[in-house]
């Protein structure tokens, strides 16, 4: 259980469902059984990952929930107890996710656009979690999980169910997208100074706080604009309509951290509730939508 990222296992889970919904908007005929073949190699996949993360030492982000500390020492050990049970668990996660993989190519559910998406999430995670690679702390960390969390789940779904890209599809997620790294960015700020401490090169430590607060608001306000935008590129306003109720939420939490640099009291449970709120209330929405229709 301390190898999990909840708020990450739901934001995968929640963009998964976005995108069958979005197949299922557009008239296709649900397959369930490569439903569930596509969201099992999907969390197996994230899963292995965070695991192989935790034991090279170079962990995919923790979200809001940190069960165990950043750095432990390294134990030599010898002879039975020398496998690391936690790469085991990953390499079995990992193996499974091949195991559906194939099933899938089997049933012919798997594409050349569908095997790029697959391919591109597996590429993504190990450049953040495997040692000597790990871009985790190279700054643009932030911007691959996000890649990973909230634009190939959704590329997965929609393709397994419709086998194309529709224009549906982007001008449904890198709004998302947008929001979704202004949220990584104010999960980390919790944990700003001891990052700082230990080196850890993060957007957040390499542009310091008060520009990470500014990009942060940035983000959010380009989130709602590129909502905006897909309206203009022929987005259904039935589907887009709602996410508009969220904007109050995101314009408080602006102000507030605006109201930081003048020495505002930091209120961490309403600054994350928030954050989350901003998030995962459009994804919600949208998702209702497309399933309801």
């Amino acid at each position: 259980m301390e190898h999990l990222r909840p708020v990450h296992l739901v934001t995968s889970l929640a963009l998964y469902l976005l995108g069958t919904g979005f197949a299922k908007y557009l008239g296709e005929r649900l397959d369930l059984q490569v439903f569930f073949l596509g969201l099992g190699w999907l969390f197996f996949m994230q899963l292995g990952f965070f695991s192989l993360g935790d034991h090279f030492g170079s962990p995919f982000d923790k979200g809001l929930f940190i069960s165990q500390p950043e750095e432990k020492e390294s134990k030599k050990v010898s002879g039975p107890e020398a496998i690391d049970p936690v790469l085991f668990w990953s390499v079995s996660l990992l193996a499974g996710a091949a195991v559906l993989a194939l099933i899938l190519a089997f049933r012919g559910s798997i594409n050349l656009a569908c095997g790029l998406v697959m391919g591109c999430y597996f590429f993504l995670a190990s450049l953040l979690v495997v040692p000597r690679i790990s871009l985790d702390l190279s700054g643009v960390g932030e911007i691959f999980s996000s890649t990973i969390l909230v634009i190939l789940p959704p590329a997965l779904a929609f393709l397994l169910q419709m086998g194309t890209f529709h224009r549906i599809l982007p001008l449904g997620v890198f709004p998302l997208f947008s929001l979704h790294l202004a949220l990584l960015l104010m999960m980390r700020l919790k944990r700003f100074p001891s990052d700082l401490a230990q080196g850890r090169k993060t957007l957040l430590v390499r542009l310091g706080w008060v520009q990470a607060i500014f990009l942060h608001n940035l983000l959010v306000l380009c989130g709602f604009l590129l909502f905006g935008f897909s309206l203009m590129f022929g987005m259904s306003f039935r589907i887009i309509g709602p996410v508009f109720l969220v904007i109050p939420a995101g314009i408080f939490l602006i102000w507030y951290l605006s109201r930081l640099e003048d020495g505002a009291p930091v209120r961490w449970p309403m600054i994350s509730s928030l954050s989350l709120i901003v998030f995962f209330l459009p994804v919600y929405f949208m998702t209702f939508t497309v399933w309801m229709r």
